[in-house]
């Protein structure tokens, strides 16, 4: 999935003769979230610190984790994009508002599991809620049919990565947004 979102990144860039940082604050701006960048971002009580990938290193900082991300500058498709849940509920907004392409992103592709397929850049449950998570745990849960939303801000590679410790959280998240009302 990440190469697709690597590529796309790309071709964005190069049919807009513009650099994808560039294209992508553009958007940002006209959505409304003013806190939300690539990095790398300065060391600062906003930003948390992640993994520490060497034993006795300081941990990474306002730097993508992703390698591919890394040897792109930081600035990809897929990765390397910091925020605030302030920014992001207005995202939510934004898309569950109406916008055009979430109709379409939202539609399932392939069954990947009992209950949930992938849409486009989206898994999507039986229920009608759409998620989608970032290396580090964060994620953005949408549940279109009643208009909620909720965005997770984790850090689940401080202490090292494992994916099992997301998945309480994505239950939590998904038996919330499921419920009616």
């Amino acid at each position: 999935m990440d190469r697709g979102f690597v590529l796309l990144g790309l071709l964005l860039a190069a049919a807009h003769r513009r650099r994808l940082e560039v294209l992508a604050d553009d958007y940002w701006a006209e959505v409304g979230m003013n806190e939300t960048e690539f990095g790398p971002l300065r060391r600062s009580p906003q930003v948390a610190p992640t993994e520490q990938r060497l034993r006795g290193a300081p941990r990474t900082w306002g730097v993508p984790h992703d390698p591919n991300a890394a040897l792109l500058g930081g600035v990809a498709g897929h990765a390397g994009v910091f925020s605030t849940a302030a920014d992001l509920a207005t995202f939510a907004e934004h898309l569950l508002a109406g916008d055009r392409w979430l109709a379409e992103s939202l539609r399932p592709q392939i069954a990947i599991e009992a209950g949930r397929s992938r849409g486009l850049c989206w898994i999507v449950t039986d229920a009608g809620v759409a998620y989608h998570h970032g290396y580090t745990g964060t994620s953005l849960y949408l549940a279109p049919a009643t208009g909620r939303y909720l965005a997770l801000l984790t850090n689940a590679v401080y202490h090292g990565f494992s994916a099992s410790r997301l998945t309480p959280l994505r239950d939590l998240a998904l038996a919330l947004l499921e419920q009616d009302g």
